[in-house]
Formats: C-alpha cells, sequence, structure tokens
C-alpha cells in the first residue's frame, strides 16, 4: 500500500498535458496540451504499430530541419498551450526547426537534480547551480523549485526569455534564477577569471553547431575543452556534474568514453559518473524512441 508521500511524489513527477503516443517510420504522434502533433523522429525506424487505431494528427511539420520547415495545422494548437509537470509549467510553442520548447525524457535528469539539491549537506547555504546551453530552462525550472540559485546561460536571447516565462508561470519568478545571453565557454573563462563556483553543472550541447561568427562548434572536438572550464568553476564540495548527448558523436573519443573522461577530470573530488541512457515509450505501440545519453556524475 503506497503512502500519501509516494502518491504525492508521483503526482509530482507526472506529466499533465504531454504524452507520446506513438512512433514509427521516422515519425512520433505526441499530444500536447489536447492536440494531436506529428512530427520527424529519426529514430524511429520501425514500422507504425496498430497504424488504423491511431488518433489523426492536427498538426504536423515537414521540410527541412537544417533550414528549417513548415507546419500544418488542421485544427489550430492552443493558445497559449501549457504543459505541466508536477509544480511546473512549460510554454508550448511550434518552432522551424521542428522542436516546440520542451524534451519531456528530460524529466528523469530533473529528478535527480532535485533530489540531489533537496538532499544535500548545503542546506545551510543556498546551492548554486549553473546551466549552460539551457534552452527553455526544465533543467533551471527544476533546480530553482528545489531550492538552488540557478544561473541560466544560452547563446539565443529568445530562449532565455522563454524561460523566464517559463520561470514565471511555474510560479518561480521570486526564485533567485540569472539569465545569461551569453556563448557558454566565453561565460565558463569569464567565471574562472572571477573566481564564481558551482556546487551543481548541468550542460547540454549540441552536437554540432555555428557560433554567432560563424565559428564552427562541434561536441567531439570541444568536450574536453568544455569539461576542463567547468571543472575549474565547481566548488570545493559540489553536488552534481550533468552532461546530456545526443546520437553517437561522442560514445567514445580520445581519452576513452565519456563518462571516463568525466571521472578523470574529477578525480581530484572522487565520486563517480555513469552513463544512463534516456528515451520515451509510446503508450499505443508501447515503443521505445532513444533521446541520448545523459552522464552524470556526484559524489
Amino acid at each position: 500500500m503506497s503512502s500519501p508521500q509516494d502518491k504525492n511524489t508521483s503526482e509530482e513527477r507526472s506529466w499533465k498535458g504531454y504524452e507520446l503516443l506513438a512512433s514509427g517510420y521516422g515519425q512520433r504522434l505526441e499530444r500536447w496540451n489536447g492536440a494531436t502533433i506529428l512530427r520527424p523522429e529519426s529514430e524511429a525506424k520501425w514500422p507504425w504499430q496498430n497504424a488504423g487505431i491511431l488518433p489523426p494528427h492536427d498538426g504536423c511539420y515537414s521540410g527541412d530541419l537544417a533550414t528549417g520547415g513548415t507546419w500544418s495545422w488542421k485544427t489550430p494548437i492552443p493558445d497559449p498551450c501549457i504543459v505541466n509537470r508536477g509544480s511546473l509549467s512549460f510554454l508550448i510553442k511550434p518552432t522551424k526547426s521542428k522542436h516546440l520548447g520542451l524534451f519531456p525524457e528530460q524529466a528523469t535528469n530533473w529528478d535527480w537534480i532535485t533530489d540531489l539539491i533537496s538532499g544535500s549537506e548545503h542546506r545551510n547555504n543556498i546551492p548554486k547551480v549553473l546551466n549552460l546551453f539551457g534552452y527553455t530552462g526544465g533543467a533551471t525550472l527544476a533546480a530553482g523549485a528545489a531550492g538552488a540559485s540557478v544561473t541560466h546561460v544560452d547563446s539565443a536571447r529568445a530562449m532565455v526569455f522563454w524561460c523566464s516565462e517559463n520561470a514565471r508561470i511555474s510560479g518561480l519568478g521570486g526564485q533567485p534564477i540569472h539569465y545569461i545571453v551569453e556563448d557558454a565557454l566565453t561565460f565558463l573563462q569569464r567565471e574562472i577569471r572571477r573566481g564564481n563556483r558551482y556546487d551543481g553543472i548541468i550542460m547540454d550541447p549540441p552536437t554540432f553547431g555555428r557560433g554567432k561568427k560563424g565559428e564552427l562548434w562541434k561536441l567531439s572536438e570541444h568536450l574536453p575543452y568544455l569539461l576542463d572550464a567547468a571543472q575549474e568553476v565547481l566548488s570545493d564540495q559540489p553536488l552534481f556534474l550533468l552532461l546530456n548527448t545526443y546520437g553517437s558523436a561522442i560514445d567514445s573519443f580520445a581519452g576513452g568514453t565519456p563518462e571516463a573522461v568525466i571521472s578523470k577530470r574529477l578525480e581530484r573530488i572522487g565520486g563517480s559518473c555513469d552513463a544512463i541512457n534516456l528515451g520515451l515509450e509510446g503508450t499505443l505501440d508501447g515503443k521505445r524512441i532513444p533521446c541520448g545519453t545523459s552522464y552524470r556524475w556526484s559524489v
């Protein structure tokens, strides 16, 4: 028999307004706040299961993911479109790159972060968390709601504003969340010079990308520099470091696997690093979409 505490935890960690229904033939079918949406999914390499009983979509995405595609709607998406997970609320908006402003598979990392912050020995001092490549702020909100002071960094001003809106509608407008529009490596280098330190660091870098001046970002080449800079801004008694990756671009590279490289760089502190494969399972077909790997280091 479950206790009231178990029930409360389950409710805090359940989606309201989001559901992966099914996937197949390079697409995923989801429900966002009542709207059924079809969009590309490169990892769905299997046929549709029970395609005849799947609900029709209200909107779908088509076109080139790199240059920007288009959305077609039979029924407009709710405005505003908001989904919830526990006390956290997220604005959902169609973008040119097929995304909607939220990666639900990351919720398991939010729970891990929440548990570490809530159960930390830093209770007399507010833990400081740095979220790099923060996007629309799912991890930022989770850390803030758990009681941390959070610095949210992203190079795209629109994403930083989106995060602040998510914080506002989640009732976190008064929390110590600092919003920074900056390149992640540049920000880290400045923090090193300033002597600022953080008890937790979250990094969700793209596999490939280009900076504001057209410079090429390639995670397989830049990850060692990113980790070197990140470990320099960890406090003397850190709680965690989290790195999210996608695809197989850095399954291994010079120095070994990502978890081995992270552990090596943080061996002065100790702790261990685990690789967690993320995914989402369809409620109508039971198919699990792989959604990247998270490398979780903690003491």
